[in-house]
């Protein structure tokens, strides 16, 4: 909440600035370009800010959800899980993406609209999509359940890793810790914090 009372701070006292000096004239403050540059500098950081800050519907979920897997990991059953024993099941595809998705700076954006205007580069070359592997592996985690004689899988969340490359961290972990609520088995949770470093 801080963090976007900061981002809309800094954007709209950002956007006043610049609108005050993009055409002051005065004598009373000298170097008015620095202070319309200070506040374009302003506007820029508010914007990131707002574009890279959960809203609060996104952080109350964030936060209901970290609620529940330290509910389940205080209160569930604990199962150590061989991980070499475990089996991964890949799902990988290309997809074509903007060359500049996620790019969300303006002043790149006002220089690439200036090179059109000089016909150095053409609109195509700059929103031509390219193409990007997408790499996604599951872990599944099988035991013989002796209270109801059926085989319980357990998948883990999707891992934007390939097979291989996982295997790797999975062999070198060698071992995690499963969490499963005892009421609901259909609720439980991989502990998989050692691919996050």
């Amino acid at each position: 909440m801080k963090q976007r009372f900061l981002a809309y701070f800094f954007f709209v006292l950002g956007f006043l600035t610049v609108t005050f000096f993009r055409h002051y004239k005065g004598d009373l403050i000298p170097n008015s370009f620095l202070f319309w540059l200070v506040g374009l500098i302003m506007f820029g950081i508010g914007f990131w800010l707002l574009r890279n800050t959960p809203s609060s519907e996104v952080q109350s979920h964030q936060k209901r959800l970290m609620e529940a897997i330290r509910d389940i990991k205080e209160n569930g059953e604990k199962i150590m899980v061989d991980l070499t024993q475990c089996e991964l099941k890949e799902h990988s595809y290309v997809e074509e993406r903007e060359k500049n998705n996620g790019s969300d700076n303006i002043m790149l954006h006002a220089i690439e609209i200036n090179m059109y205007g000089w016909g150095a580069i053409s609109a195509y070359d700059i929103q031509k999509p390219e193409q990007v592997q997408v790499n996604q592996t599951v872990i599944i985690f099988s035991r013989d359940n002796s209270r109801t004689g059926h085989t319980d899988r357990f998948v883990s969340r999707v891992i934007p890793r390939d097979k291989v490359t996982l295997g790797f961290y999975l062999i070198q972990q060698k071992q995690t810790t499963l969490y499963v609520d005892k009421s609901n088995p259909a609720r439980y949770y991989f502990d998989l914090d050692f691919l996050a470093s």
